[in-house]
């Protein structure tokens, strides 16, 4: 079975979102936040991959558990920048299943037929992406784990796209890449 990884934040004020907050103010902002996760985790239910829900803080696992129970595993986020936290979540799961794709919830367009064709690309390419209008990306997929696409990245910058790209270009990797999507952080 496939696995998709869920990056989620307790949406607590002045914690998320914090580009929206400056202009909708920090609790409007958790607000949305809270709505988006839970658009995304209704729009990406499927029997074809197994769910699981890559939290922060950690210490708030049983308030995760109990605002998002459809999940099949729970597992804290850990390390230091975005790229450190993707790396310890994604090298055991690529230990345990075939395919692997990890999401944020900014991307409120994401659906299941988007994760499904993610994964089924992955039968001819080594690297699924999905590109977002702010030079990032809401998708990421591939069938092995790959640490060079996470470490030196400029995460939260318009750079991370292209950065990623030209590491997977450098490691000889075969990439599709997904329609581009807005996310919403601003």
């Amino acid at each position: 079975m496939d696995a998709l990884l869920i990056f989620v934040k307790y949406p607590e004020p002045g914690k998320v979102k914090t580009r929206l907050a400056r202009r909708v103010g920090s609790e409007r902002a958790a607000t949305l936040y809270h709505e988006m996760v839970e658009q995304v985790i209704e729009q990406t239910s499927s029997e074809q991959y197994q769910r699981i829900l890559c939290y922060d803080p950690p210490q708030r696992e049983a308030e995760f558990r109990q605002w998002l129970p459809q999940l099949h595993a729970y597992v804290p986020q850990w390390g230091g920048g975005l790229g450190e936290r993707l790396s310890h979540a994604l090298e055991p799961t690529h230990q345990a299943y075939q395919k692997v794709a990890v999401i944020g919830t900014d991307c409120v367009e994401l659906s299941d037929t988007l994760i499904g064709e993610a994964f089924m690309a992955l039968d001819s390419h080594d690297l699924v992406m999905g590109p977002a209008l702010d030079g990032g990306y809401y998708l990421l997929a591939a069938k092995q784990f790959y640490p060079e696409l996470f470490s030196c990245i400029a995460w939260s910058t318009e750079q991370v796209l292209r950065q990623t790209l030209e590491r997977a270009s450098a490691l000889g990797l075969k990439v599709k890449q997904l329609p581009v999507l807005a996310d919403i952080d601003e």
